[in-house]
C-alpha cells in the first residue's frame, strides 16, 4: 500500500476534542460512519483492528496508529479476532491541510515558504498510517492527556492541549531527509537570528562555518531560496517592524538596533518591504 501522509500549515495548530480508550470484545467490530467531522486518531494498545476508509483498507496491531479523515467513509472491515483495545483521539484543525503521498517530491522552494521566519509558519506532517516505535511512551501521555479531561474544563485546558501537542509530535515526521546542506542553512539561519544585530558578512558566515562562501550561499538558496545576506536583511526589517509597534524609539535608534549603519538605505528596504516608509508604517499603527 502507498504510504500517504496529512500536512497542516501551521499555526493555528491543530487541537484536541475528545478522546478516550475503548474495547472491542473478540467478534465485535468497529461501527460504520460518514461524515464525522472531526480527524479520528487511533492508536492500538492490544489486539488488531480492521477498518477501511473508501478504498483503503488497514489491519491495525499493537503500536500501530491510523488517521481518519474527517469527510469520508469509515467501515470495518472484519471482526476482532481477540479482544482489542484502543486509544481514539478526535482533532479538529482550523488551518488548511491536504493529504499527500509519501512520494510526492516536496520542493525547496514550497519548503521555504513554510519555514520562512516572517510568517513564523511551519508545515506539521502525520502519516495516515504508522508503526510507533517507543509505543509505551505514548501510551503514557495519551492516558495523562485522557486523564486531564477528567478535570474541571477551567483548569484542564491548557494541560490538555499540551498534552496533546506531545502527541502530535510523536506522531509527526519530516518527510524531507535532513542533508548536511539542510542542516548548515538551519545553523546559518539560527546565527543571523542571534546576531542579526551585529556585523555580518559572507566572509564572517563563512569564517564561523569553516566553509567557503560559495558553499554557503548554495545551500541557503537550497534551504530558503535566498542568499545569507538577503535572508539577514529580510529578518533585519521583521525585527525593526516588531520595534516600531512595541516602543517609541526613533528611526535612527531602531535601524542602529537591528543593524542598519544608514538610516537612508533602512527606510528605503523598509518600504521596499512593507509598501510603507517606517513612518508612515508607525502612523498606521497608532491609529485609534
Amino acid at each position: 500500500m502507498e504510504k500517504s501522509y496529512l500536512s497542516f500549515s501551521a499555526p493555528p495548530l491543530p487541537y484536541f476534542v475528545e478522546g478516550n480508550s475503548t474495547t472491542f470484545h473478540k467478534g465485535q467490530q468497529h461501527p460504520a460512519r460518514r461524515n464525522l467531522g472531526f480527524f479520528d486518531i487511533i492508536l492500538v494498545r492490544e489486539g488488531t483492528l480492521c477498518i477501511g476508509e473508501e478504498a483503503l483498507k488497514w489491519n491495525i496491531a499493537a503500536g500501530e496508529v491510523l488517521i481518519l479523515e474527517p469527510n469520508k467513509y469509515h467501515y470495518s472491515t472484519a471482526r476482532c479476532a481477540s479482544d482489542t483495545t484502543f486509544y481514539w483521539l478526535h482533532m479538529q484543525s482550523p488551518s488548511y491541510w491536504m493529504e499527500q503521498s509519501a512520494c510526492t517530491n516536496i520542493s525547496s522552494t514550497e519548503a521555504i515558504t513554510s519555514l520562512h521566519y516572517h510568517t513564523e509558519q511551519t508545515t506539521i506532517h502525520l502519516p495516515k498510517y504508522q508503526q510507533i516505535p517507543h509505543r509505551h511512551v505514548l501510551y503514557d501521555t495519551v492516558e495523562n492527556l485522557l486523564q486531564s479531561t477528567t478535570q474541571p474544563r477551567s483548569f484542564a485546558f491548557w494541560e490538555t492541549q499540551q498534552l496533546f501537542m506531545q502527541v502530535l509530535q510523536h506522531l509527526s515526521y519530516n518527510p524531507m531527509p535532513q542533508h548536511t546542506s539542510l542542516r548548515l542553512a538551519e545553523h546559518v539561519e539560527m546565527y543571523i537570528k542571534q546576531h542579526y544585530n551585529e556585523h555580518i558578512t559572507n566572509a564572517t558566515l563563512a569564517k564561523h562555518f569553516h566553509v567557503h562562501e560559495n558553499y554557503l550561499a548554495r545551500c541557503m538558496k537550497q534551504a530558503f531560496a535566498c542568499t545569507p545576506l538577503a535572508y539577514l536583511a529580510a529578518y533585519r526589517l521583521h525585527q525593526s517592524r516588531l520595534l516600531f509597534l512595541t516602543t517609541d524609539w526613533s528611526l535612527q535608534q531602531i535601524a542602529e538596533e537591528v543593524g542598519f549603519t544608514r538610516q537612508g538605505y533602512f527606510s528605503k528596504s523598509f518600504k521596499a518591504k512593507y509598501g510603507l516608509s517606517p513612518s508612515q508604517y508607525r502612523q498606521d499603527m497608532s491609529k485609534a
